[in-house]
Formats: C-alpha cells, sequence, structure tokens
C-alpha cells in the first residue's frame, strides 16, 4: 500500500501513542510512500525510536528512504557518550529526508538536531501544524510547556527571547500568573525570573518551599529577579488571588530546572 506523506506522519503519531512513558516518540521509515519499519520509544528498552526503526532495515532498504518522527532527534549530550546519537545515527544510515514533529524543548537539544541534519545536507520538513499540536500535547508528560498546574517540578528551555509559562493554580481553577525566564547566564550562574511590574520578590535566606510560612513577610517587589542556584522568589500580582514560589534547581547551558508551588493568600 501506498501512503501520502500526511499518513504517514499520522502512522508516526499511532507509534508515539504506543509508548507507555515519556517522551512519547514515534517513528516511521518509508520510500516512495511505502513504509519500511516502524518504531517507538519504550518498544526496546532504553533505545529511542527512530534507532528502533533504523535497525530493523539493512543499509540497502535505508538508502534514500525518508523518516518521519514525532520529536527532534537527538544530539550527543556529553563527550563520552557510549551510544550514537539520533541526529548522527540518521545521517550514517542513508537515509535523505527528515519529517520532525516537533523540536525538543529540552534546551540542551533544541534545534541542534534539526540543525545536525540540516549541516549534513538532509532535507528537513515539518509535520503540519494541526499534527503538531497534537503532538505537542501527548509527547511531554506535562504537555504544553507553556502552561503549569498546581505544584511542581521541571525542566525548560531559555533561550533567545525566553521562555513564558502561565501558572494556574490548578486544573479547576482560573486563577493564573504569568512569570518568564530570560537572560539565562550559565557562565554566570544565573538566569532571570519576571513577571508583572511589583509581583516579584526574593525570599531571602529560604532554603526550602517549607522555611516559608508566610510569603507576605518579604519585602522589595520588583518586576524581575535574578536567580542562582537553589534561590526562591515570591510571585505575586496585586489581584491573582494566590502566590507562587519559584526556586531554581540548576541551570545549564540552554536550559533551566526549577521547582514550583503555589499558595492561597491566606496561607
Amino acid at each position: 500500500m501506498t501512503y501520502s506523506n500526511a499518513d504517514l506522519m499520522k502512522i508516526a503519531i499511532e507509534e508515539h501513542l504506543k509508548c507507555s512513558e515519556y517522551p512519547r516518540v514515534g517513528a516511521v521509515v518509508a520510500k516512495d510512500g511505502k513504509i519500511l519499519s516502524t518504531g517507538h520509544r519504550g518498544e526496546i528498552e532504553r533505545v529511542h525510536a527512530e534507532r528502533v526503526a533504523i535497525e530493523k532495515l539493512t543499509r540497502e532498504e535505508l538508502s534514500d528512504s525518508t523518516m518521519y518522527t514525532t520529536l527532534e532527534p537527538c544530539v550527543d549530550l556529553h563527550d563520552d557518550q557510549n551510544v550514537e546519537c539520533c541526529a548522527e545515527l540518521i545521517i550514517s544510515s542513508g537515509v535523505k529526508e527528515v519529517f520532525i514533529g516537533v523540536l525538543d524543548p529540552n534546551g540542551t537539544i533544541y534545534s541542534q538536531g534539526f540543525k545536525r541534519l540540516l549541516e549534513s545536507n538532509i532535507s528537513v520538513k515539518f509535520f503540519n501544524r494541526k499534527l503538531r499540536a497534537a503532538i505537542e500535547e501527548e509527547t511531554f508528560d506535562f504537555g504544553n510547556i507553556h502552561a503549569v498546574y498546581g505544584s511542581g517540578k521541571r525542566r525548560v528551555p531559555v533561550v533567545h527571547s525566553g521562555t513564558e509559562i502561565t501558572v494556574h493554580f490548578s486544573k479547576t481553577d482560573t486563577r493564573s500568573i504569568p512569570i518568564k525566564w530570560a537572560t539565562l547566564q550559565p557562565a554566570h550562574g544565573c538566569v532571570d525570573l519576571s513577571s508583572l511590574n511589583g509581583a516579584v520578590k526574593m525570599a531571602a535566606g529560604a532554603r526550602n518551599f517549607s522555611d516559608i510560612t508566610d510569603p507576605t513577610v518579604f519585602k522589595f517587589p520588583s518586576h524581575f529577579a535574578r536567580l542562582k542556584k537553589g534561590m526562591i522568589t515570591v510571585v505575586q500580582p496585586a489581584s491573582a488571588g494566590f502566590c507562587v514560589l519559584v526556586r531554581l534547581i540548576d541551570l545549564y547551558q540552554n536550559d533551566i530546572l526549577f521547582h514550583w508551588e503555589v499558595r492561597n493568600d491566606a496561607s
């Protein structure tokens, strides 16, 4: 049976939905509209979806083929990595064209796999907008990286103009507070967290959220705070009806890991 590009994108998403762990990733290798192999993350323990699909085929079968992958292929994360990254595997496999669902929001990978493929003369295209939106909601454990709920922990990229996030009190409570991570300076070990003017206060001296019994005791409100690892800030716009505590856990070259906790004004 011969499939269109749109059909093959949807089949890659079907593979992606088979994943029982996050991030979900599905891949399809095809040639002239005919499926040669499929793969999904978790199909083989600790093996990425692209590798699963590629290793089912011979070099001859892979030559001049097209790969459809729901997530940007990974790149090397450290110098002594034992397994070839997916971007390099695709480049060396003979695949001539790659369709990508979404770019990886992990700042260490974001656009780097895409760039690596282009630099190696691999044709790169993207899934259509409707399919990309569906993938964004299903790929990562927290769904949309620009919205978080209640309390939790996550890693987000901070590149170029920064990352805007809306903190919702809960999935059933419409109250929300906007925050933005920007001006990441890994060499200096700091990153800026901003919100509405006068909404941000440093929780000076606090090491853990449990140290803060009343967030309103902290003074000197501003529109941003420059955070280093371990620092905590309180974000509380005047009319929000709640506040959010934010602690910078760690920072990397292109992304940060942070923890947040919402508190009612009555806390």
